[in-house]
C-alpha cells in the first residue's frame, strides 16, 4: 500500500525544504558502487537494481511520498534544459530515503505518463515492466556534504556518519532519467 502527500496531482502540498541548491552534490567523492568496500548489509541495498520502491515495501505497509518540489522544476544542475523532482519516501513519518530525478524537458515533454507523474514514486511508474535492465551504479557518503548535513533536521532526521547515497542512469522509452537516493539515517540499511 502507498500513500501521497496529496488529494491529487493537482493540489500538490510542500511541508518540508528541497535541498536547497543540488550542484552541492557534484562535489561528493563518488565511486564505483563495486569497487567500494561496503558491509553487506549495504551492499544489499545500494547495489539493488530493482525498484527501490518495491523493496522498501518490504520493510513497511506504510510507504509514503512527499513532494519537496512542486513537481518538475528547472534547475541549474546541469543546465536549463534539465527538470527536476525531489522527494522523500518515508515509513509513515520518518524518511527513509531523498531522492533527486533529473531528466531533460524536451525528452520528458514525449513522455506524458512521466510528465504527469507526481504523488507516486516513480519506482511504480519506472519498473511496471522489465525493460529497465541492470543499472550501474555510484556511491557517495553524504555526510561529507554539509548543505546536505544542514538540511536533515528540517526534514526530522538525526546526523549520522556515513550517510550513503547512490546514483545511476536509465532509460525509460525516450527519457534517460538521473536518479540520486541518499539512504537517511532511520532507513533500516543502518540497522536503526
Amino acid at each position: 500500500m502507498f500513500k501521497a502527500n496529496a488529494t491529487s496531482s493537482s493540489a500538490i502540498h510542500r511541508q518540508c525544504d528541497p535541498l536547497p541548491d543540488v550542484r552541492n552534490i557534484e562535489t561528493l567523492a563518488w565511486s564505483d558502487a563495486e569497487s567500494v568496500m561496503l558491509p553487506e548489509k549495504y551492499r544489499l541495498w545500494l547495489q539493488d537494481s530493482g525498484s527501490l520502491t518495491a523493496k522498501l515495501q518490504q520493510y513497511t505497509a506504510s510507504l509514503s511520498l512527499q513532494l519537496l518540489t512542486s513537481g518538475w522544476q528547472t534547475t541549474s544542475y546541469v543546465d536549463s534544459s534539465q527538470l527536476m523532482r525531489q522527494v522523500l519516501l518515508s515509513d509513515g513519518q520518518q524518511p527513509w530515503i531523498w531522492g533527486l530525478t533529473v531528466v531533460n524537458a524536451l525528452q520528458l515533454a514525449n513522455e506524458p505518463a512521466l510528465s504527469n507523474w507526481s504523488t507516486e514514486p516513480l519506482g511504480v511508474l519506472l519498473f511496471a515492466n522489465d525493460d529497465i535492465g541492470l543499472r550501474h551504479f555510484e556511491v557517495a557518503d553524504f555526510s561529507q556534504n554539509q548543505a546536505f548535513l544542514e538540511i536533515l533536521p528540517a526534514w526530522g532526521c538525526s546526523v549520522i556518519q556515513p550517510l550513503w547515497g547512490r546514483r545511476s542512469r536509465l532509460q525509460f522509452r525516450s527519457c534517460q532519467i538521473s536518479l540520486t537516493e541518499v539512504f537517511l539515517p532511520e532507513h533500516p540499511m543502518y540497522g536503526v
